[in-house]
């Protein structure tokens, strides 16, 4: 697969983003959004958690302060300029390089895998969709951008001087890749629409 797409270690397009994640209200505002969703869905045991796509950090920020004693979180990035950001502002915390479309972990190693603001920046999402379905034991938690219709919706925006992929699905094309990729052992998988107008869907396994 061509990824042409992939810009996010150009120039200095990593630390503008994070800036812009860092100052803005708004995020702010929606990364607690997603935080909240992830406490409202934790097992009843201290869970392990792997974040696919930890960027620099920000969802780690305001997550782990909320952990029980004896959960542990792990983030995976694709981008080493990210990670660079989120290893020098979160030096406790555990991130490494990760590609979703091959993660190096055992099935259902985590109980908890989360991914936000993915999907909608890459091509080809089945697969990646399959990877985090298939590393979860419990609850697998992403964002998608929806389309108004029932078709992928494919544009480009630009931040900088960089231009990135932006993405829309339907729902029922995003269930069907659930229900295609997640195997037998479903339990449940449920949308909540997001006050940024994302969407988040929470797919869990019987426990």
């Amino acid at each position: 697969m061509s990824r042409d797409w992939e810009n996010w270690d150009v120039g200095e397009i990593a630390n503008e983003i994070h800036s812009i994640w860092q100052n803005s209200p708004i995020e702010d505002a929606h990364r607690q959004e997603l935080v909240d969703i992830v406490l409202g869905h934790f097992p009843a045991t201290a869970p392990s958690i792997l974040e696919v796509g930890c960027g620099t950090g920000l969802i780690h920020q305001k997550l782990v302060r909320h952990l029980p004693t004896g959960a542990s979180y792990m983030g995976v990035d694709s981008s080493l300029k990210m990670l660079d950001i989120a290893r020098r502002n979160f030096p406790e915390g555990e991130f490494h390089f990760g590609d979703g479309y091959g993660l190096v972990f055992k099935d259902q190693e985590f109980d908890v895998v989360l991914c936000f603001e993915v999907l909608g920046h890459i091509p080809e999402i089945e697969q990646f969709v399959a990877e985090l379905l298939r590393v979860s034991r419990k609850t697998c938690i992403f964002t998608t951008w929806p389309s108004e219709g029932q078709e992928v919706v494919e544009n480009y925006e630009t931040i900088g001087d960089v231009q990135f992929l932006h993405r829309r699905y339907p729902d029922a094309f995003i269930r069907k890749i659930i229900r295609s990729r997640g195997g037998e052992n479903l339990n449940d998988i449920k949308s909540v629409s997001l006050r940024s107008g994302g969407q988040a869907y929470i797919v869990t396994r019987p426990s």
